[in-house]
């Protein structure tokens, strides 16, 4: 297998045009910030167990105090598919809405992005899958995210689930990145410790497969550092101590960090099997990731030792290496599940190389890996 030469200093194109703003009380200024974009008729878009659990309250009463109503559409699944981002479409049309309010972790984010495109657009989700495929600006979208681990607030990516296919599907556009996100600590404080350690373990491999891809560029390498840095020094305190709204800041800023980094570099082989893994064995995502991270730093770190000694010391500061350093940390995080825990065994390896082969996060890995390297990652995953 040929192996892919690392280069971190070539031709790129950075543009990330959404503004961010964030501290405790940040969605207080939601308001003023309808009225900075000139949206006067908001749809929240989110899903039942946000609304169940009252972190859609804050949002209420920030617009309840100055006078400003949305209506509401919470029909997102955790697993947010085509379907449900056409009945949010209808609502924005229907309702007349000129503007979105997302709020949730990445499955309503990327609902909410996804709906935005296809109510202006005219035509179906589907046809919208690819990249750059949209043509029209989709309506203003105000991203909060509730986890710290997507990242979604800052993409132009939207991860959906088509039914027809039963496969993940996804629409990538510069043209569905939120013109707004609003980085609240208050809203993730006390999130249960299995999806902190989940969210933040999706958010480590955003930085880390950013940080190694061969689009890599002097800017995303700065962020992924930076995102490994916050990691390493919250992600264990934000589970101890639920309500700590540093580490809680300093994880939503890591989560949104890392993608500011792979938004323009794609990830790598971990991604490219997690997301298959999720899709057709329904293990959530940041367990999946967790369960594939470590096999492929030490795949990776076999082309590129040195390189990656300097984020395994970023994540924790006696570290030489980075297989090492990520999976001490998982244990710690309590993520401690294996492949045969989900009821994967090697009989179920090949449709999901099928799909990792054509990914390409696969392409973007720093070492090229065909059906036999993922293979035996998988393995090594069980």
């Amino acid at each position: 297998m040929v192996h892919v030469r690392h280069r971190s200093y070539h031709p790129f194109d950075y543009h990330v045009p959404t503004r961010i703003v964030g501290g405790p009380g940040a969605v207080a200024q939601l308001p003023a910030e309808l009225d900075r974009y000139g949206i006067e008729r908001p749809l929240i878009i989110t899903d039942a167990g946000i609304r169940a659990v009252g972190l859609l309250d804050p949002v209420l009463t920030a617009l309840t105090a100055e006078a400003r109503t949305a209506e509401i559409f919470d029909g997102i699944a955790s697993d947010p598919t085509t379907h449900s981002v056409e009945e949010a479409a209808r609502r924005i049309r229907e309702g007349g809405h000129d503007g979105i309010i997302a709020l949730g972790g990445g499955s309503p984010l990327d609902a909410a992005k996804a709906a935005a495109a296809v109510a202006t657009s005219g035509r179906p989700v589907l046809e919208l899958v690819g990249p750059e495929r949209i043509t029209t600006d989709p309506l203003p979208v105000i991203a909060i995210p509730t986890t710290a681990g997507t990242g979604s607030e800052v993409t132009r990516f939207c991860v959906l689930s088509d039914p027809a296919s039963s496969r993940k599907v996804s629409i990538s556009s510069m043209r569905v990145l939120p013109v707004l996100a609003i980085l609240d600590p208050e809203l993730t404080s006390g999130l249960p410790a299995p999806l902190t350690a989940a969210t933040g373990f999706d958010a480590l491999a955003h930085a880390i497969e950013s940080f190694g891809s061969v689009w890599n560029n002097p800017i995303s390498e700065g962020h992924a550092k930076n995102a490994v840095a916050l990691i390493g020094r919250h992600l264990l305190t934000a589970l101890r101590e639920p309500e700590n709204l540093e580490a809680r800041a300093g994880m939503l800023a890591a989560s949104c960090i890392a993608e500011l980094a792979a938004n323009s570099t794609r990830l790598g082989l971990t991604h490219a099997l997690a997301v298959p893994l999720g899709g057709l064995h329904s293990i959530p995502h940041g367990v999946a990731v967790a369960i594939v991270l470590p096999e492929m730093c030490a795949f990776n770190e076999e082309l590129e030792s040195t390189r990656y000694t300097e984020l395994a010391a970023l994540l924790s500061p006696d570290a030489d290496n980075l297989e090492r350093a990520v999976r001490e940390l998982r244990d710690a995080a309590g993520l401690t599940s294996r492949l045969r825990d989900w009821d994967v065994g090697e009989d179920d390896f090949a449709p999901v190389v099928e799909i990792a082969v054509g990914s390409d996060n696969t392409e973007a890995n720093p070492r090229a890996a065909g059906p036999g390297e993922l293979t035996e990652l998988l393995r090594a995953a069980l």
